[in-house]
Formats: C-alpha cells, sequence, structure tokens
C-alpha cells in the first residue's frame, strides 16, 4: 500500500485513510476529508454492478438488494459479460486516477460494503 493520509499527508504505511499519528489523536477520516457526494455514489454503484456478476459460475444473472431496491445489470445497459468488463475496466480505470478521492469516500461505505471496500483498497490504494 502507498499514499498520504488525508489529514497530514505524511506516508500511511500499511493503513488506509490516516497514518498512525492522526488516528491515535483521534482524527476522523470522514471529518477531514472533502468527499465529493458524486464519488460516493459512483462507487455504490461500482459496488452494486460488480455484484450483479455471479461469483460461483462468473454469468450475469445476479440481483443486488439495496435499501429494499433490487438491481440487475439490465437496468445499468449491461446486457452482456462483455459489456460488464468494460463497464467495470472503466470504473476502474477512474478509481486509478481518483486514488485520494475514493480513500476519503471509502469510509463512509464500510458499513454496507465491507467486503467490496475492503477489495477497493487492497487493488487501488
Amino acid at each position: 500500500m502507498g499514499g498520504t493520509c488525508l489529514n497530514c499527508g505524511k506516508p500511511l504505511g500499511g493503513r488506509t485513510t490516516l497514518c498512525y499519528g492522526c488516528e491515535s489523536a483521534g482524527v476522523v477520516a470522514e471529518e477531514v476529508a472533502d468527499v465529493d457526494e458524486s464519488v460516493v455514489e459512483r462507487l455504490e454503484r461500482y459496488f452494486v454492478v460488480s455484484s450483479t456478476k455471479c461469483a460461483e459460475c462468473d454469468e450475469l444473472h445476479g440481483t443486488v438488494t439495496v435499501d429494499g431496491d433490487r438491481y440487475s445489470a439490465e437496468d445499468f445497459g449491461i446486457e452482456s459479460l462483455e459489456e460488464w468488463e468494460l463497464e467495470m475496466d472503466e470504473e476502474e480505470d477512474w478509481m486509478r486516477e481518483h486514488r485520494r478521492d475514493i480513500a476519503a469516500a471509502l469510509p463512509l461505505l464500510e458499513d454496507d460494503w465491507t467486503r467490496s471496500v475492503t477489495a477497493v483498497r487492497t487493488r487501488f490504494l
């Protein structure tokens, strides 16, 4: 992992958003980061779309329920596995270009999307 602390800019080492000193001082990442709501929404959309692919058979037949609403790949205009892969590639390229924004937004999604947040941190931060 790399990156810098959202609060002071020091290297993170093995941490994800705040350095050891800031975290120990009680700094809360959500309070120091200027999180753009559109980043949070885009990440959540990514999580939903990525979840429509079945982890067991790699086919697009899954539905995802978020806040009582059910979604499928078709709801996002995705009708084939190839279209799904293109969508994922595009979003992942965007995440690589906006690592600091992503790091600031992830804590806001962690309670509802724990595994997805962990995967994004591991892969992109």
